[in-house]
């Protein structure tokens, strides 16, 4: 099988052991995808600043055979998998995994926008992303990584925990 795509995968918990759900997640992405680079794992807190517990994320650089659409089914169902439940729109979940980036190419499908559109003002995307992929530039606003951060009004608080430890 072929892996020539790349894609960056967003990565988060707040519910239950945070940090074992990050690395059972990339353990179950790593047999679709090579898995290249994960960066440390970031706390921060609700987006809606409530009395949710904080959440845990990371970004995950991979390699891929499939197409975007596959790639989302197969993330769909690991986090079904997981058990996470739909509890709403920024509220708590066991896992959530996103893809932010494809290739460095925007693309739009039904269910489907790749960069994701939220990822230029959320620092829990920026800062792992920035491990993983100090050079990027998003494909439409041509920003970099750093422009980007500079640009967040609201860090949640975040802050570097150290390195999940996936491949044990």
């Amino acid at each position: 099988m072929s892996r020539k795509n790349f894609a960056i995968l967003g990565l988060g918990s707040n519910l239950g052991r945070k940090s074992a759900n990050l690395c059972c997640a990339l353990k179950l992405i790593s047999g679709f995808c090579d898995i290249v680079e994960v960066s440390p794992v970031y706390k921060t807190e609700s987006l809606l600043k409530d009395d949710q517990e904080s959440y845990f994320n990371l970004c995950a650089l991979v390699r891929s055979s499939l197409e975007p659409s596959e790639l989302l089914n197969n993330l769909k169902n690991i986090e079904h998998k997981m058990g996470r439940v739909d509890s709403g729109h920024w509220y708590t979940r066991i896992i959530d995994i996103d893809i932010i980036d494809y290739n460095n190419t925007v693309f739009q499908s039904d269910k489907l926008n790749i960069p994701h559109p939220q990822m230029s003002v959320r620092s829990f995307v920026l800062y792992p992303l920035q491990d993983v992929a100090p050079e990027y530039v998003h494909p439409s606003s041509c920003l970099t990584i750093s422009n980007m951060l500079n640009l967040i009004k609201d860090n949640l608080g975040i802050k570097r925990l150290g390195v999940a430890l996936w491949q044990l």
